[in-house]
């Protein structure tokens, strides 16, 4: 009798002394058995040193080599089993129960990924705090999005995975990338809201353009788009009007007054670095003859 491997978790890392040792203790407790891989791209602050004493494997990443296709490609080589389960090495279980409900997601007729609710830390900023209640919660907002998908807390399907790797060349949104085409060849992908984490960053206004610009030059090329989708209204200038009211109407209801003030900018900055993004990858789509 051949026995099934022990279901593979996969860890990257980066100067993440903070939290990684709370991330794989969460790993080591929960109530199924696991093997714990961690991909760290040569952390300098202590995290794979911490890593080697309690996962089973680390695998160096040179730095100025991390591309995240290609590392998420080397993961589901190494990995046994049908399922391999994905987790940033900032991003806390908030029980024992988080691994088990991600895999009784994935393990659904034509489920090619699941992917975990995400809460934010303490200190996290009301804005931050709001679109990652929006983003997860109770699913509601994925209803209305296009595609909605996170690697940093997620199960993948070896057998859909064979078929389309995932892109080595996209330096963003590399797992939407991976899970629309997975639902255009007929796969589902789900949402687990009991398997849980608490994942958040407070970004200054110069890392959450540098954020936004790179999400939205993946974007262009991942998605097809009309020419209403794809216009300054459409794309940019009603999204930042709907957040900035909805940010309004949360932030006077629980008296955030600093953040009510600061809203427009903040959602300016999103809109901004997404836009230029999406032209820039618009140009670069055209220029590719896609």
């Amino acid at each position: 009798m051949t026995l099934e491997p022990r279901t593979s978790v996969v860890v990257r890392s980066f100067n993440d002394r903070a939290t990684v040792e709370q991330v794989l203790l969460g790993i080591r407790g929960q109530s199924v058995s696991t093997r714990i891989l961690v991909f760290d791209n040569d952390s300098e602050d202590g995290t794979t040193e911490i890593a080697r004493k309690l996962a089973d494997e680390v695998i160096r990443v040179p730095r100025g080599n991390y591309i995240p296709g290609r590392v998420l490609n080397d993961a589901m080589d190494r990995c046994g089993g049908e399922f391999v389960v994905f987790l940033n090495a900032d991003c806390t279980p908030e029980d024992r129960a988080w691994l088990e409900e991600l895999l009784g997601a994935v393990d659904g007729d034509g489920v090619a990924a699941a992917f975990s609710r995400q809460m934010p830390r303490a200190g996290c900023e009301p804005l931050e705090s709001l679109d990652i209640e929006r983003c997860y919660g109770d699913g509601r907002g994925q209803e209305a999005a296009r595609h909605t998908f996170s690697m940093a807390s997620s199960a993948i399907r070896r057998s859909v995975w064979q078929l389309r790797p995932f892109d080595r060349d996209l330096r963003y949104s590399e797992d939407v990338d991976w899970t629309w085409r997975a639902r255009q060849l007929g796969y589902r992908v789900v949402y687990a809201p009991k398997s849980k984490v608490f994942h958040s960053h407070n970004y200054s206004l110069a890392q959450l353009y540098t954020r936004y610009r790179g999400e939205g030059r993946a974007e262009a090329r991942i998605f097809p788009w009309s020419w209403w989708q794809k216009s300054l209204m459409r794309y940019s200038v009603l999204p930042w009007g709907r957040k900035v009211l909805a940010d309004w109407k949360h932030c006077a209801r629980h008296g955030l007054w600093p953040d009510l003030v600061r809203s427009p900018l903040y959602r300016a900055v999103q809109a901004f670095g997404r836009r230029r993004g999406f032209l820039e990858g618009l140009a670069g789509t055209q220029g590719a003859g896609r």
